[in-house]
């Protein structure tokens, strides 16, 4: 899966880049893309205003710049780059990257497609995808491994003294990656005059994101936010979230290592935190298994229908293709699940998938839980607040109430829900426990 990124107007589309910026390198014409900008250097960028909303496998943008052109009047043409860059995160059973170019481009292209929107002053602006291959590694600090697949290019007109709106919004994969592209602002006339810049974490962890200029953010109340003045960015100053490597993790398969000798037989995936590669094999100091190891009970289920089944049973499958739906009257407020795992153990976490992930159709038909209450051992519950996203890569994990005891039950009950565009029911995917090791699960297969 790859990580898409776009910024307003890269330097990568000229081939000299000597603007204000003072931080941009020469690219020679073999480097260069198709996309010519015309007109920018003589429009200055009064204000920035940028939201990012990272979720947990994707990230919203929404940026708002107020334009200025103090010179005779200008037809400007400008481009959003679309990039690629390989993620950070994959989990275990994950298609391998596209390496065929035009495969890769049409892929690409048809991922940032959906959702993308520019509007001037209040108004629709019709773009043009360009389509490219511009290879970006070893250019600047922030170029590493990435390249340019395509370009979103805008036109309009500036008459002498005026003052525009440009508006864009879209929808990024993030994977444990997100790259914007300050510098290239760089390539407008004089500094970004004033900006402010917001960083929500959606249904994500605040230590698993880690900020390559973390001095600048300051974390308030739900958000991080940085407001500048008079910024000159440069290629060091691109923004770059990713997850620190104390949170980061590696997965692997289980069915891969327990063939190489793992006595824990649970089926699921491995986790290593913060470990390295040595010699060719992965050595981690804190392991966990995420497994399906259990069996699973239903205070309710939908009768099976054209060949399909929705009992609790599918929560343990490897992949969304089915899910749990309940069945009763309405969208499923107090239908439980119970889950006993195979031996009692010490569970620290729940990995869910929420809804019926099958599809974006299926998951918006169907009601999706927005809150559990949580029980272990026939505990006080607690309150857990799930956010409404469908997941194709990742879980959204919760911990369960601590406790001294090892874990014989859990049960999940439905205390809130977002309700389906068409069917009054709520759906689960998939249920993973989450079980500390106390030794790595036997020998790691080799990369």
């Amino acid at each position: 899966m790859k990580t898409l990124h776009i910024a307003f107007l890269s330097l990568l589309a000229v081939s000299s880049a000597v603007a204000n910026g003072g931080g941009y390198a020469t690219i020679s014409s073999k480097t260069a893309g198709p996309f010519q900008p015309i007109g920018i250097d003589q429009v200055e960028i009064l204000s920035e205003r940028l939201n990012i909303d990272l979720h947990i496998e994707y990230a919203t943008i929404r940026v708002e710049y107020l334009l200025h052109n103090p010179g005779k009047k200008v037809k400007i043409e400008a481009g959003f780059p679309v990039s690629e860059t390989p993620p950070q995160y994959v989990m275990p059973g994950t298609p391998a990257p596209v390496t065929d170019p035009k495969t890769r481009l049409a892929t690409a292209v048809t991922e940032k497609l959906q959702g993308f929107e520019a509007t001037l002053d209040g108004k629709p602006l019709e773009f043009e995808l360009v389509p490219d291959k511009l290879d970006l590694k070893n250019i600047g600090p922030a170029g590493a491994d990435r390249s340019v697949t395509g370009w979103y290019k805008v036109k309009f007109n500036f008459d002498a003294g005026q003052a525009r709106k440009l508006s864009v919004t879209y929808r990024q994969n993030s994977l444990g990656r997100f790259t914007y592209l300050f510098s290239a602002a760089g390539m407008w006339q004089g500094p970004i005059r004033d900006g402010l810049v917001i960083v929500r974490p959606m249904g994500r962890p605040k230590a698993e994101i880690a900020f390559n200029h973390p001095k600048r953010f300051e974390w308030k109340e739900d958000h991080w936010e940085w407001a500048f003045h008079d910024f000159e960015p440069t290629l060091e100053d691109d923004l770059e979230l990713q997850e620190p490597s104390k949170t980061w993790k590696q997965h692997f398969d289980t069915r891969e290592v327990n063939a190489a000798n793992s006595k824990t037989g649970l089926d699921g995936f491995y986790v290593a935190e913060g470990g390295e590669w040595v010699d060719d094999r992965f050595r981690a100091k804190k392991w966990e298994a995420h497994h399906s190891s259990y069996q699973i009970k239903a205070s309710s289920e939908l009768p099976e229908e054209n060949g399909l089944n929705y009992r609790a049973e599918n929560l343990r499958q490897r992949n969304e293709e089915h899910a749990w739906v309940e069945g009763v009257p309405g969208d499923g407020l107090g239908e439980s699940l119970v889950i006993t795992p195979n031996k009692p153990a010490r569970i620290q976490q729940i990995g869910i998938v929420n809804g019926y992930a099958r599809s974006d159709e299926l998951y918006e038909a169907n009601g999706r839980v927005s809150a559990l209450d949580v029980s272990v051992n026939g505990g006080k519950p607690i309150r857990v607040l799930i956010p409404d996203e469908r997941l194709n890569f990742r879980m959204f994990y919760f911990d369960l109430p601590a406790s001294k005891e090892v874990v014989k039950n859990i049960k999940l009950t439905v205390a809130g829900v977002y309700p389906g565009a068409k069917f009054h029911d709520t759906a689960i995917s998939r249920i993973v426990l989450v079980q500390p090791l106390d030794k790595a699960p036997g020998v790691i297969p080799i990369r």
